[in-house]
């Protein structure tokens, strides 16, 4: 019967991974599939779209693929001791400390796909991550988000009027594509948990991630490599608002919208004015700028909040280009078209 033990730092480690990746939308994906490579211990999960292959240590190996739901592994992490160990036959054991979990049918046929991904560029973890988290957050679930890469590695989200963009500068591509919003906050989640300063990614029919113990891909539709430089193309520099400016007023905005409902406006004159109007009540921040224009537009004033609490730097450029208003920071643009 092949055995393991994996100290216990690196068994919570491994089933935080994989906690992310799986999220919690479908709980018929939260199971990890256990197989041999080379007589090496594998983890695999998956989000249907987002997936990962984890390292876990050497083995003897063995046939097939053993399964455990995740929330079982879970259960474990409560447990001080110093290891865990596996037991691997016609039944599964995992034990810690005093708990010990019996898998009495863990046999199953290959949940694995196999779109091999060859990784080449590297880049900063955290780096990748920002893009796209903030990139990926004007969007909501069932939607799609694009990513990019040619000569800067650029993720974009669209909603109700508003497009959010993060990019970096990157040497690789050219790649463009779109990926499932869920699976990219999955991947934004696990990408904190891995804990690695930088990883390797590469990019054929979808996108591949290594790192030091495993790899995780993600499924991608083809888009028009054109897009990027389209993102890209929107300027703003009219005038300058303090970014803290812009996060007090959206949160504010958005927390009395949560409360009272209506509908969210931005007005632009000498002042910067978030405004909410319910059907019985009406908000209003007020910040002084030097605009030089009047304009109101409509926002959501929770688009605003989740975009720009995720900036650091002190100022943003604001500007008005076409039928849109455009704000641009150091490495990100979110666009808000004007309704005429």
């Amino acid at each position: 019967m092949p055995e393991i033990r994996i100290d216990q730092s690196k068994f919570k480690r491994f089933v935080r991974i994989f906690d992310r990746v799986s999220g919690t939308i479908e709980p018929s994906m939260r199971r990890v599939y256990f197989y041999t490579n080379l007589s090496k211990l594998m983890a695999y999960g998956t989000d249907g779209c987002l997936s990962i292959d984890l390292e876990l240590g050497s083995i003897d190996s063995f046939d097939g693929f053993y399964t455990v739901p995740l929330d079982d592994l879970k259960l474990l992490l409560r447990e001080k001791s110093e290891e865990v160990r596996m037991n691997f036959g016609s039944n599964l054991y995992i034990s810690s400390g005093t708990e010990i979990i019996s898998i009495l049918h863990p046999l199953v046929q290959n949940p694995r796909k196999f779109d091999r991904i060859e990784t080449e560029e590297k880049i900063y973890t955290s780096q990748f991550k920002k893009v796209l988290d903030l990139g990926s957050i004007i969007s909501r679930e069932g939607q799609m988000i694009f990513v990019g890469i040619g000569e800067k590695l650029l993720c974009a989200s669209e909603d109700y009027g508003h497009t959010g963009i993060a990019f970096t500068e990157f040497k690789g591509g050219p790649f463009s594509a779109e990926i499932p919003y869920e699976s990219v906050r999955h991947l934004v989640k696990a990408l904190d948990a891995v804990r690695e300063d930088k990883i390797e990614i590469g990019y054929t029919s979808g996108i591949g991630i290594r790192f030091s113990d495993g790899m995780m891909s993600i499924c991608s539709t083809p888009s028009d490599i054109g897009k990027i430089n389209e993102l890209l193309n929107f300027e703003a520099g009219d005038f300058e608002i303090p970014t803290k400016a812009i996060k007090e007023g959206s949160t504010l905005a958005a927390r009395f919208q949560r409360r009272n409902g209506g509908r969210g406006y931005l007005e632009l004159s000498n002042t910067m004015k978030f405004i909410v109007i319910s059907a019985i009540s009406a908000y209003e921040y007020n910040y002084p700028i030097e605009c030089g224009k009047m304009l109101r537009v409509a926002i959501s004033p929770m688009k605003f909040q989740r975009f720009f609490s995720r900036l650091n730097e002190k100022y943003v450029k604001v500007g008005i280009n076409h039928e849109y208003l455009v704000f641009k920071g150091l490495q990100s643009l979110l666009i808000v078209k004007i309704e005429r």
